[in-house]
């Protein structure tokens, strides 16, 4: 499948299945009013008793505990009274877009799939509901469709798709591996679908962009929504897939998504803490499957081992951190006394070399005007031994005096120390050689 456009995969996807093409006749009916401003509660109402069985879903959930009506709503249209238009379209469209799935075949574990999908859905409803987003219902629609991309392809490419996700089980990246093998990915496929159901395009549009990196100061309006699902599905804590280890790319794109939104930390913090509890509640009502209790407690108990692993990583990590500070300190601290000393004992014997030599000069002067009676010339040549060894002192001191310009890098820098000996190697050649006769 490489090498091909993104036309020509969603072209055998409609090719290959037809049936994708549109949704049942009542659901396409309620998107239809839903886009019609000029719709009435009596004429959603209308389209829904078309469907006994989702008539029946709908008021059951407008009377649960989750919308707390205070008296039994009986019909359809006091239900859409009640609770507003959207929100009983966003209840039809979950639970019969839940329904078609459903009969897909799939080795995507569906519990896991349906389970993080509510999860993002219910995240994407509190978010749109913290930041005051006008549409909360809207939200969670997008969160709940968010990954049918991923049904599509494994739906329409099977085997390769098999192949991809044993990669994907193994810790491989899901959107990398789409990309190289189809040049699209799950989310531009899933819009591609909910563009051919004649959904609103403001959701199709946020599902197809959720996987999209979102700089720092993004706040345009018509990216807010497709941030609200791409924040969502990063506090998300139950995944599709086992193995999803999470980076700090990711940790870093839910803080620029958190701060673009101007979502509070403790706002989002209070949303993931009630996270687990609304997922299990909501699923109960909405009759979608994600698991047992067990089921739940025990992935619970697993991504709480994980996180105390990653936190234990993490306080080991901060630790051999602080270590290397403290030893780079200390080195840092021991090189800063070893400049002071240096410049101190190359201040007293600087000193006392040139009081050496100064005197050894006069000394040499004397020798050479008669002044000192010399014969043998071994006191001259002395004095040129004295003279020389003090020029030497001189030049190892004139080196010293440089090395209170290094730093710790250069200090652990072998050809720095190497270049040093070499300089005072050629200046004592400089220095042993005799001088020209005159």
């Amino acid at each position: 499948m490489e090498g091909k456009t993104n036309g020509d995969i969603f072209e055998q996807i409609l090719k290959d299945h037809h049936e994708l093409s549109s949704l049942p006749q009542t659901l396409s009916e309620v998107i239809r009013v839903i886009k019609d401003e000029t719709s009435s509660a009596q004429d959603l109402a209308t389209v829904l008793s078309r469907d006994p069985a989702l008539s029946v879903k709908v008021l059951r959930i407008v009377n649960s505990p989750f919308y707390g009506v205070t008296r039994e709503v009986t019909t359809l249209t006091q239900a859409v009274v009640t609770i507003g238009t959207r929100a009983v379209s966003a209840l039809a469209l979950s639970t019969s877009v839940y329904d078609v799935a459903g009969k897909w075949n799939s080795t995507v574990d569906r519990l896991r799939f349906w389970r993080h999908s509510l999860e993002v859905a219910i995240a994407c409803r509190m978010i749109a509901e913290a930041m005051r987003y006008p549409r909360p219902e809207e939200a969670f629609v997008c969160g709940l469709l968010h990954d049918i991309g991923l049904l599509v392809l494994e739906k329409s490419f099977p085997e390769k798709f098999q192949s991809v996700w044993k990669q994907v089980e193994c810790g491989e990246d899901l959107v990398q591996m789409e990309e190289s093998v189809w040049s699209t990915n799950h989310a531009r496929v899933g819009q591609f679908l909910l563009e051919q159901w004649r959904i609103p395009s403001v959701i199709c549009e946020a599902v197809g962009q959720h996987h999209n990196s979102f700089p720092p100061g993004a706040d345009d309006p018509d990216f807010q929504l497709a941030q609200i699902v791409a924040l969502s599905d990063g506090i998300s804590r139950f995944h599709i897939s086992s193995a999803r280890p999470e980076t700090a790319y990711e940790i870093e794109a839910r803080s620029v998504l958190q701060k673009n939104l101007g979502l509070r930390h403790d706002a989002l913090a209070h949303i993931e803490e009630h996270l687990f509890g609304r997922l299990v509640d909501e699923a109960r009502f909405l009759e979608i499957e994600i698991g047992s209790t067990e089921d739940l407690l025990v992935e619970a108990n697993r991504l709480i081992y994980e996180h105390y692993r990653m936190t234990e990583d993490l306080l080991k990590e901060n630790k051999q951190m602080q270590q290397e500070i403290a030893r780079v300190n200390l080195e840092k601290a021991a090189l800063e006394t070893l400049k002071t000393i240096t410049a101190t004992f190359n201040h007293y014997i600087n000193n006392a070399a040139a009081t050496i030599l100064g005197r050894s000069q006069l000394v040499e002067l004397s020798i050479q005007s008669g002044e000192v009676d010399d014969p043998s010339g071994k006191t001259a040549g002395a004095m040129t031994v004295i003279i020389d060894s003090i020029k030497t002192i001189q030049l190892v001191l004139d080196e010293l005096k440089k090395l209170d310009k290094f730093n710790t890098t250069v200090y652990h820098d072998d050809t720095y120390i190497i270049d040093i000996e070499n300089k005072i190697r050629e200046r004592l050649e400089q220095i042993r050689q005799p001088e020209p006769a005159h």
